[in-house]
């Protein structure tokens, strides 16, 4: 926590043209500094596509639901009301919620506008894809049908009502890019620079954007306005950009931060030495992607066997992997992330289960080879040469290179690897040019149904996974379907099975991210990110 003269930071925040209500008279500021590894570049929830940017949004925006430590309530929504199929939700929006300005009332129109800006199909937003979910999105950016047609409707000023192609859950309505409101006078006036600099942002949320110099810092200050002030603890939150490695570590040891997100396995140890505490999520799977239907027809007879792909799985050692070029992994033994939510705990709690050895398992290796051997009438010899893709950088090299030698121990299989710039990779993994691809997926909330898992579905089928399975369309389908959460993990359960036992990805690890901090922080949360909302610091 930083001493501030209230003199000094009523000036700078009056010259942001921001109320002067806000921190004033106040002798004591509770403060925060945050290390951030880039600059967010736009704070419009249509176009939001980095890190730091997910979670300032988080705090600059209100949507209809808040996450506030794990436990879903109201945010802009007073109250709501779903469908028995859960299809169909209605919201009650709370009554006299203005955006950050004090003055300017938030009605039910600027939900319906916020989503029609995000998927208008001639912007081509970032994020317009989001928009899928509703009844008619799809469509609708397609050209396909009229915007009136979309499961999106505002009833009166305070209730708004979306219907969706799929059940949906609380968490759903988290969302910033589509369940927050903007004031379309405003955003129309600025058209493309909405959101570009600390001027040209008018949100709802806990924070205000107070000051952003381009690619150095941003500064949040709270939201006097903001219907639950009083449970906000910070008055101030300083992001300071282009903070990663050694630089962070150097930051912190020299109190310019607070918080830096968690670097090396090197950087994490120095930090801990030092004093600092740590705090630990899953962000994202690290994959060996399959291509099933294979670079070439030879590779693709066999990556098209469930046996194969097994073998290959058994014979990596994804704790070897991870302990030594993949160090801010965890070996991966299941799809589920140890992070993931279940329905009252962590999923992997909740459904036990273990998909593959995290360490190579080759005699179980050589017995899953033989028997996709003999079920494609080929020996040893016939297997082909399969080619890794990855981007050209040397840590991605390495990891390959490693992969190469073990499959080449383990299995005898050859492979050789072909690292290219990342429009080259991009294009061949989306064309189908290649046989293995190592890349990563996002986690996402409440599962991976509505991403990563989707891209195995016969209706998604495309040449970037070469996989369709009647087996697997049912299973998915009913998931995707389920009327509750439970009901939803449960069925989710059964598709992550399926996932594991046909090997549809060799993943090899969940990437961790999170934040080293100083002693006395508490009241931030972390799921598939970190929320600072509630953040405190105890004297």
């Amino acid at each position: 926590m930083r001493k501030y003269a209230a003199m000094g930071l009523t000036a700078v925040l009056a010259a942001a043209s921001f109320p002067a209500a806000v921190l004033a008279d106040e002798a004591d500021v509770k403060s925060v500094r945050i290390g951030a590894p880039y600059d967010p570049v736009t704070m419009d929830y249509a176009e939001l596509n980095v890190d730091p940017a997910t979670y300032i949004d988080t705090l600059i925006s209100d949507t209809l639901i808040r996450s506030k430590q794990g436990e879903y309530i109201g945010g802009a929504a007073e109250s709501w009301e779903t469908s028995e199929d859960g299809k169909t939700w209605t919201f009650k929006l709370k009554e006299g919620l203005t955006y950050s300005d004090g003055e300017t009332p938030i009605t039910s129109e600027d939900f319906v506008y916020a989503a029609k800006r995000l998927m208008d199909p001639e912007a081509g937003h970032y994020n317009a894809e989001s928009g899928y979910i509703l009844e008619n999105g799809e469509e609708y950016y397609a050209g396909e049908c009229e915007w009136d047609e979309v499961g999106i409707k505002a009833v009166d000023d305070l209730t708004i009502e979306y219907t969706f192609k799929n059940p949906q859950y609380e968490s759903t309505f988290t969302s910033t890019s589509l369940f927050a409101p903007l004031e379309e006078s405003f955003v129309d006036s600025l058209g493309t620079e909405y959101g570009s600099s600390a001027d040209k942002i008018l949100t709802n949320g806990p924070f205000i954007v107070s000051d952003w110099v381009s690619d150095s810092t941003m500064t949040l200050v709270k939201n006097e306005n903001y219907w639950d002030a009083d449970s906000i603890n910070m008055d101030e939150m300083d992001f300071k950009f282009n903070v990663t490695g050694d630089t962070g570590v150097d930051m912190m040891l020299a109190d310019e931060l607070d918080f830096v997100p968690t670097g090396s396995a090197m950087q994490q140890q120095t930090l801990t030495d030092a004093g600092f505490e740590s705090s630990k999520y899953t962000t994202s799977y690290r994959c060996l992607n399959i291509n099933h239907a294979g670079k070439t027809e030879e590779t693709g007879l066999f990556l098209g066997n469930a046996n194969f792909r097994k073998a290959v799985s058994y014979a990596i050692d994804r704790t070897a992997l991870c302990a030594s070029v993949m160090t801010s992994d965890e070996p991966a033994n299941r799809l589920t992330a140890p992070s993931e939510a279940g329905v009252n705990g962590t999923f992997d709690e909740e459904f036990e289960y273990e998909g593959w050895p995290a360490s190579a398992d080759v005699e179980k290796a050589q017995e899953y080879l033989n028997a996709a051997l003999d079920e494609l009438g080929k020996t040893a010899d016939e297997i082909p040469t399969f080619e890794l893709l990855c981007y050209e950088s040397q840590g991605s090299i390495d990891v390959l290179a490693a992969v190469q030698d073990m499959l080449k121990k383990n299995l005898g299989i050859e492979t050789t690897i072909n690292s290219q710039t990342i429009q080259v990779m991009v294009s061949n993994a989306m064309s189908g040019d290649y046989d293995f691809w190592y890349g990563g997926n996002s986690l996402e909330i409440p599962d991976a149904l509505t991403g990563f898992l989707s891209g195995y579905t016969s209706a998604m089928q495309s040449a970037l996974r070469g996989y369709s399975n009647e087996e697997y369309d049912k299973l998915y389908d009913e998931a995707i379907a389920s009327p509750t959460i439970e009901d939803r993990k449960a069925n989710y359960f059964e598709v992550e099975k399926f996932f594991c036992d046909n090997t549809l990805n060799l993943i090899l690890g969940w990437t961790d991210g999170g934040f080293q901090y100083k002693s006395g922080y508490t009241g931030f949360y972390n799921t598939v990110e970190t929320d600072f909302t509630y953040l405190d610091f105890a004297e």
